[in-house]
């Protein structure tokens, strides 16, 4: 079934064209007037946002790519204490109105696979189960915040994306909306590093304002690293898109070992093993031996409280500032971060045991974990002044959101692996190249997550329910099978 994005707001233009244009007109002449004459300059942006929001409802498509297009080089902005990324979260926003409206215009969209798949109702109960523990949240302003945003995201960047990228044109017109101002923030970043002699405490300075710190950069740009290897192979060798996105996989590779980010260092090892757990058909096994091992390193630390056996002498935790200290530390158990982290993870599982079926509440952890810390493993930065969270997305739940969130999860991560594995078993070798990407980006994603919470970050996060978006089309036969372009 054709996808329509237009709710039919063109029939009624094209009948009143003349009137409303005049209604237009006299209304911006009206707004610039009003502007010079209060002096109050942001009413000359009015008759623009109007035209914005006309163009969205003409056709929602064209700005889905325009956001996807922003996306990539939006800067973290504050309006007093309120946090967004301009301009791509206000356009998200738009969207998701849209898609709320579009699902209730065309309401037999309800009927297709896509939004009958697994993975999608998983993620639906993961939100509902959110809803449901805000009733005994600990500050339930925060929660409700956190679930508006969360809602917005999962109608942007699941949703619409189910429902508008379910043929190669559309993929290769998302991947080129996200690739060239990647690019572009890629290069800037490097010059930038570059002109600081590429030192380990600089890269931080180099990325900001489009990225909020290097690691958000490194996941970032990781993630689309397989994307590229697949838009490879769209065009043939002596083709100059050919040529660019050989080179751009050698910047790319290049900017994430100049990103002094371990977990994109390690992401991009295990993108490479997981191809190979793909390619044979060893997914199950996979899953099984990641369970054994957790299962058998979190008993061994918690029992006999083996944990403390590897806190840190606190005067020997610093920050270094170069990059083999750095590395040597982490090892050493004497690197901040790496402290840090277990500090937090500590702090999660005393929480947890305290409330352990419905949590603190979604976006509670912060305010509610410093009672619970062990202070033989406290930092020179455990007073967190940045109010990060626990860096760990699966304690994340554990503790916000309590033992249903958490089983949900696994239970989501299992049925992507699996899906994953069984559309490539079945597929043509030309969607193979198509499940791979998208299967190798989820995977990046999963593996930085399990050392930050990366869920909500505006271009990390993004990506991941646009990439769990594709797989679900893919899985139920929803892309076509055609590509006109080729």
């Amino acid at each position: 079934m054709p996808t329509n994005t237009d709710l039919n707001i063109p029939k009624f233009i094209a009948r009143n064209d003349k009137l409303l244009f005049g209604i237009y007109g006299i209304a911006s002449i009206l707004c610039f007037c009003a502007a010079i004459y209060f002096k109050f300059y942001l009413l000359f942006a009015l008759p623009f946002t109007a035209l914005f929001l006309l163009l969205t409802l003409l056709n929602f498509k064209s700005v889905f790519f325009l956001m996807l297009l922003t996306l990539p080089v939006s800067v973290e902005s504050y309006i007093g204490s309120f946090g967004t990324d301009l301009p791509s979260e206000p356009m998200v926003i738009i969207l998701a109105a849209c898609t709320i409206l579009y699902l209730i215009y065309y309401k037999e969209e309800w009927q297709r696979n896509a939004l009958r798949h697994p993975i999608f109702l998983l993620i639906m109960l993961l939100f509902l189960w959110s809803i449901f523990v805000t009733i005994f949240s600990t500050n339930v302003f925060l929660s409700v915040k956190y679930l508006l945003a969360k809602a917005w995201y999962l109608l942007g960047f699941l949703i619409l994306p189910i429902i508008l990228l379910k043929d190669k044109k559309n993929i290769k017109t998302f991947f080129w909306c996200l690739f060239i101002p990647t690019f572009f923030s890629v290069i800037y970043v490097i010059t930038r590093h570059g002109l600081m002699k590429f030192t380990f405490d600089s890269i931080t300075e180099s990325v900001q304002p489009i990225y909020r710190n290097h690691v958000n950069y490194a996941v970032f740009i990781t993630m689309l690293l397989p994307y590229i290897f697949l838009a490879k192979t769209w065009y043939p060798s002596n083709a100059w898109k050919h040529t660019l996105l050989k080179y751009s996989i050698l910047l790319f590779l290049s900017a994430i070992y100049f990103s002094y980010t371990r977990g994109a260092w390690l992401a991009v090892v295990a993108m490479a093993a997981f191809y190979v757990v793909l390619r044979f058909n060893l997914t199950k096994y996979f899953l099984m031996v990641t369970a054994m091992a957790t299962i058998v390193f979190s008993i061994y630390l918690i029992k006999d409280n083996n944990y403390l056996k590897y806190a840190p002498n606190y005067e020997h935790t610093i920050y270094h500032d170069e990059l083999a200290e750095h590395l040597t530390s982490t090892f050493e158990m004497e690197d901040m971060s790496t402290v840090e982290r277990f500090y937090r993870w500590i702090a999660a599982v005393n929480l947890f045991k305290q409330h352990p079926m419905v949590g603190v509440g979604p976006n509670n952890f912060t305010a509610n974990y410093k009672p619970y810390t062990v202070t033989s493993y406290e930092t020179y930065i455990s007073d967190n002044e940045e109010k990060s969270t626990v860096h760990n997305y699966f304690l994340l739940l554990l503790t916000e959101q309590g033992i249903p969130a958490l089983l949900l999860y696994i239970i989501l991560l299992v049925t992507i692996f699996l899906t994953a594995q069984r559309v490539y078993n079945i597929s043509s070798e030309e969607n193979r190249k198509y499940i791979i990407a998208i299967t190798l980006c989820i995977v990046s994603f999963l593996f930085n997550n399990t050392l930050s919470d990366l869920v909500e970050a505006n271009k990390v996060g993004s990506l991941f329910f646009i990439s769990l978006a594709l797989l679900i089309n893919f899985s139920s036969r929803e892309i076509s099978l055609k590509d006109k372009n080729r």
